[in-house]
């Protein structure tokens, strides 16, 4: 019995990636990163790669774009994307947590409740 209802809720959470910005500490400069809109599009990426912005335009631009750079670069923040980045483990657990494996990639988050995030879309490997 207790088998049967541990591997009932392995299935049940297996089906969404959540993700916790309160536990997860992302900077944007130098302050943390706060989330405030209800729906973004996350895009991990790697700064020293070439056409990254290219890549960054041609992103659905409906809602606010997530970027997290692996280079750690601090990159200012413009009305359309937000560049967060933070200590390399904890983006490895961000990575970990949607189970990406190609860089670039994006996909799109939707809240939750406070500060938790929801996988809303497949992965785009770019």
């Amino acid at each position: 019995m207790i088998a049967s209802v541990f591997a009932y809720n392995n299935y049940r959470f297996s089906k969404y990636n959540f993700v916790d910005f309160n536990e997860l500490i992302f900077y944007e400069k130098s302050e943390i990163f706060i989330p405030n809109d209800d729906r973004y599009e996350l895009f991990i990426f790697s700064s020293n790669q070439p056409n990254n912005y290219t890549i960054l335009n041609s992103l659905q631009k409906d809602h606010k774009i997530l970027a997290v750079d692996l280079h750690q670069k601090r990159i200012k923040s413009n009305n359309t994307v937000n560049y967060i980045t933070s200590d390399i483990n904890t983006i490895l657990k961000l990575m970990g947590i949607f189970n990406i494996t190609h860089i670039p990639s994006s996909l799109q988050i939707v809240k939750q409740g406070d500060g938790r995030y929801k996988q809303d879309s497949k992965i785009n490997k770019i």
